[in-house]
């Protein structure tokens, strides 16, 4: 049973999937439309998207590309593991602070966490907007503020959806507010890269609550 009722959003479940029995579903996937992912022993891999395939044709179901779901993912502002998170940075500088309950207990990285917000020189991992009639961004492109270097982008390329390029990037918290706008050179090609708030498409995450 696949209903909002009997596996909601986030939920996790162990089944039958074709002729594999001991399949984890959850109920979550990196684009943010409705969507499971799929843990199994990897002999089932092949016989598992067939059946899959096989099911979906009839609701129209295809095959996208890396490229389509990077796309759809920066709409999300979900973060990618060594690009946009990595074991360099904190999960506040990662763009995860909503997940982390610093009232519920200890746990590892705690003292860590509250000794990074006594700082003045914090970081936050922030979504941009870009208008661009030419090339996308891609990673490590520096942002600058009059002329000077303050962040530098972590993700980036073009929105189908929305319309307009989206980044991900790292930024002094001063610099971390929507509305901020900075600047960015792209091929040579200087553009306005405008902090606007996380999830730009879905924001609610609706589709995926379907």
């Amino acid at each position: 049973d696949l209903s909002n009722e009997s596996f909601p959003w986030f939920g996790v479940k162990t089944g039958n999937v074709a002729l594999a029995s001991d399949v984890r579903l959850l109920r979550v996937n990196y684009e943010g439309e409705l969507g499971w992912e799929l843990y199994h022993p990897l002999p089932y891999q092949r016989q598992l998207l067939d059946a899959i395939l096989r099911e979906g044709e009839k609701h129209g179901m295809r095959l996208i590309g890396l490229h389509a779901l990077e796309s759809l993912r920066l709409e999300k502002s979900y973060r990618a593991m060594y690009r946009d998170m990595n074991p360099e940075l904190n999960a506040l500088e990662s763009g995860l602070e909503r997940f982390i309950r610093l009232d519920k207990g200890d746990f590892v990285g705690r003292d860590a966490i509250l000794k990074y917000k006594e700082r003045n020189d914090q970081r936050r991992s922030v979504t941009l907007r870009i208008d661009t009639d030419g090339a996308s961004t891609f990673a490590n492109e520096g942002l600058y503020s009059d002329g000077k270097l303050v962040g530098r982008i972590t993700s980036g390329g073009y929105g189908y959806t929305l319309g307009h390029d989206v980044a991900l990037a790292l930024l002094p918290e001063r610099f971390a507010r929507s509305g901020t706008k900075l600047d960015v050179a792209i091929l040579d090609d200087w553009k306005v890269a405008e902090v606007i708030a996380d999830s730009p498409y879905d924001p609610t995450s609706a589709r995926a609550r379907m």
